[in-house]
């Protein structure tokens, strides 16, 4: 779906009589540029209109905006239907007009991730806002406190390392402090090799995405074939590593998103009630944004799917996908009603479970208006 900007040329004679009545009401995003073609105002607004007849219109003491009347040499918009639309449109254009300063001009809430380097010897956690190829990403993380917290139950649960040495094994650091406390499983010291290191950075990005019950029952499975073995020491270590996974739990109740697993369609209201815009979403990245009329979007939304999130050629920027996660994951932690976040499952249920939630968004709709 492409998204077209609708140009006026300003005349200060006659906008208000001629052109501002041609202005929708509605939300959208507009550029403004001065007489020489150079754009001087990008901003969003939830009626088109007002903004403009506020910026043109009779001028007030009260009124503080910057006086545009004798500099304005013409006007473009588009016309938005959602809150997540106007969004990220604004963002497209500030990537695009101001690359290097557009993520100072707070279009919208940045969250840090959790990133764990699995082609590190023996990795550790970090705070990232980038995302890589290969590295495991976690989020979207609302303060950093929260996020100290999680890493802190990871690294005492599973014994991960919170040093910053470069790990490669028969280094011991015995001025560590961690070393020392034995708060960590001292790969430096070869107290564990490779292998079973990496056996516990699995179980901690399953308890991170909240596989509490496989881990219980991998750990269960082990207890019992040690204790088959007559080798009760191991097993009851493996009841200790079980106890303080669950006791992590109560601290940690916070579960989070891979990136790598995070597929959502975005159904947004359009500019009838006959049809719908979707967002496709694929591993954090907006890939696509398509219009649908809702009698048709069975037959016509299964081989979009297919083609968003089972083709292998489709090409995902790593330079902005950290942004558009950050971007859907405002919708997550403060929902809108406009706005449904659908996960992805596969796309032979897709369009039967986007035709029933807005059905269900119809019936709730038509609940809440009063009777006449």
């Amino acid at each position: 779906m492409e998204f077209l900007f609708q140009s006026i040329q300003y005349n200060k004679s006659s906008f208000l009589e001629q052109s501002l009545p041609a202005i929708p009401k509605h939300s959208g995003i507009y550029r403004i540029f001065d007489l020489r073609g150079k754009l001087i105002v990008l901003d969003k607004t939830s009626n088109l209109h007002n903004r403009l007849e506020r910026f043109y219109g009779p001028r007030s003491e009260l009124l503080r905006d910057l006086d545009l009347r004798e500099i304005t040499g013409h006007m473009e918009f588009i016309r938005t239907d959602s809150t997540f639309e106007t969004l990220y449109l604004l963002y497209l254009e500030r990537r695009r007009l101001f690359p290097k300063t557009y993520r100072k001009m707070r279009t919208f809430r940045l969250f840090p991730l959790m990133k764990i380097n699995r082609r590190q010897r023996f990795p550790r956690i970090y705070s990232s806002r980038q995302i890589k190829n290969g590295v495991d990403y976690f989020g979207p993380f609302v303060t950093r406190g929260q996020f100290s917290r999680l890493k802190t139950a990871l690294e005492r649960t599973f014994k991960l390392r919170p040093c910053l040495y470069n790990i490669r094994g028969n280094d011991p650091h015995a001025d560590c402090m961690y070393f020392q406390m034995r708060t960590c499983s001292r790969p430096c010291n070869n107290d564990l090799d490779r292998r079973a290191y990496l056996e516990d950075v699995d179980q901690a990005i399953a308890f991170i995405r909240g596989g509490d019950e496989e881990i219980e029952r991998s750990l269960l499975e082990q207890m019992s074939s040690l204790s088959a073995e007559m080798k009760f020491e191991e097993a009851e270590l493996l009841r200790r590593r079980l106890d303080r996974i669950q006791r992590a739990r109560q601290d940690a109740k916070d579960t989070f998103f891979s990136i790598w697993n995070f597929n959502y369609l975005a159904v947004l209201p359009s500019d009838s009630v006959s049809r719908c815009r979707i967002a496709f979403v694929r591993e954090g990245s907006i890939v696509a944004f398509q219009q649908y009329d809702i009698e048709s979007l069975k037959d016509l939304l299964s081989p979009d799917l297919q083609r968003f999130y089972d083709s292998s050629t489709l090409t995902i920027s790593r330079e902005y996908q950290y942004d558009e996660f950050c971007l859907v994951c405002n919708f997550i932690v403060d929902p809108l009603q406009t706005v449904e976040l659908i996960p992805f499952r596969g796309h032979e249920d897709m369009p039967e479970a986007v035709i029933t939630r807005i059905q269900q968004k119809r019936r709730k709709r038509n609940s809440s208006v009063p009777p006449v």
